[in-house]
């Protein structure tokens, strides 16, 4: 058995064709490997992506639950890429059936790239755990080629019926978060604290998307000099999808929220829509070209009179999006263009286009843009008394606007070693940190 690239594909004929190597690991319950994917680098956090990568196992969220832990760590290179370990952690019948396999990206590697070569590694690690279920039938080995894991149609990861089993799953697919946060911090003069809360549930099948969350913040800063700033924002937003056809989708959008800054003692919105995407969904972890048509219905109860001189309003707005998403091995790139339109009045509009790229130019040699321009001619929630000093200075009142942009651009050049994969972590140059401390 030679050593190098060649021995992957002997061991892995091994493991597929020879009849005791189906007896080293158990088969699992109801033959489907129940399995927690713990990412903790980046490059693998695309949970659809390695979705559609492997779909003969069952994905879970717990680890408890779990026939494997695959636990997936990163850290820089001296070339400046990223060398991850991916552990296999076998549990319950598997247990003490683990092994640690590694995969090296270059310094100018793309988020593609990354999550590529995690899936390759990824799929010949499962190779000795699927080799005991009903799973090993859809196992592929290629001479000369890349090793992967069939899906159904016979193509690797390709989209289809989810092989998770769901009459075992007492959440039925539900997903709930909590979280929250504080920060304290002052001088002998200027004092600030924020506290924020948030709380998120959803549920997601082939059919239906749901999600409601909701979230609190409070901002505070005491200047010491008569000046107090205060900024009180909440909302509560949910989704409801429907999958009507590979490309076709409707859903609606709803929400409440109070912000001090706009003017709102309470808004309630809800927006019902359509969707259309130019390629199938199942592609959309790869690329996707969309046409989003909502009707908004909102409605207002505001702190002070604005000037339009209302205390509350219902208005209607229609908008249309277009979006468009790339992941590409020459990088990522997105665009989207947003109009929207009250009914009420024509001249009441805002046009919104966002758009961001990451692109190696060529070896080495990578360029980001990134940045967002808006007309704004649809500000209903102003204030007829005005912003005072303090408003404008602490940034407590959105101000009258007509337009608004955020650009941001860098690059990066790396050249040199291309082949150093060595980690050296000491005095801080990786893992999981630490601190030195010198005594002199």
């Amino acid at each position: 058995m030679r050593c190098g690239g060649a021995a992957i594909v002997v061991v892995l004929t091994c493991l597929c064709a020879s009849p005791s190597a189906a007896q080293d690991v158990p088969a699992t319950q109801e033959g489907v490997l129940n399995l927690f994917f713990d990412c903790q680098g980046s490059g693998c956090r695309d949970m659809d992506f390695f979705r559609r990568e492997v779909p003969v196992v069952n994905w879970v969220r717990d680890r408890e639950v779990s026939d494997l832990h695959v636990l997936i760590t990163s850290q820089t290179t001296g070339g400046g890429g990223r060398l991850y370990t991916l552990a296999f952690l076998g549990r319950g019948e598997l247990e003490g059936e683990d092994q640690e396999l590694t995969v090296s990206t270059a310094g100018d590697a793309t988020t593609d790239e990354q999550r590529q070569a995690i899936a390759d590694r990824f799929k010949i690690g499962l190779v000795r755990y699927l080799a005991g279920t009903a799973a090993a039938e859809q196992i592929v080995v290629s001479l000369g080629g890349q090793p992967g894991l069939q899906g159904p149609g016979g193509l690797p990861g390709a989209g289809g019926p989810q092989a998770a089993s769901q009459q075992d799953d007492p959440w039925n697919f539900w997903v709930f978060r909590f979280g929250g946060n504080a920060n304290l911090n002052g001088e002998s003069t200027i004092s600030s604290s924020s506290y924020s809360a948030n709380a998120s549930a959803n549920r997601t099948t082939e059919a239906w998307k749901f999600s409601i969350s909701g979230r609190y913040s409070r901002r505070e800063t005491d200047f010491g000099v008569d000046a107090l700033s205060l900024v009180k924002t909440w909302s509560a937003s949910s989704l409801l999808v429907k999958s009507l056809t590979p490309k076709w989708s409707i859903g609606a959008r709803a929400g409440a929220g109070r912000s001090t800054r706009l003017n709102e003692d309470l808004r309630l919105n809800i927006s019902p829509g359509i969707e259309y995407n130019f390629v199938p969904y199942s592609e959309s972890s790869r690329r996707a070209f969309t046409l989003q048509a909502l009707i908004n219905v909102r409605h207002w109860e505001y702190t002070d009179t604005t000037v339009y001189f209302k205390t509350e309003e219902t208005r209607v707005a229609a908008s249309l999006t277009a979006s468009i998403n790339q992941i590409q091995p020459w990088g990522r790139a997105s665009i989207s263009l947003t109009g929207s339109q009250y009914l009420h009045d024509s001249e009441l509009y805002q046009v919104r286009i966002f758009a961001s790229i990451s692109y190696r130019l060529f070896r080495g040699f990578s360029v980001n843009v990134n940045g967002s321009y808006a007309r704004i001619h649809d500000q209903l929630f102003l204030s007829a008394r005005g912003a005072s000093r303090d408003d404008v200075l602490l940034r407590q009142l959105q101000l009258e606007t007509s337009y608004n942009y955020f650009t941001a651009f860098g690059f990066s050049y790396r050249f040199g070693s291309i082949f150093n994969n060595v980690v050296n972590p000491r005095f801080g140059g990786g893992g999981g940190g630490g601190a030195v401390i010198f005594i002199g």
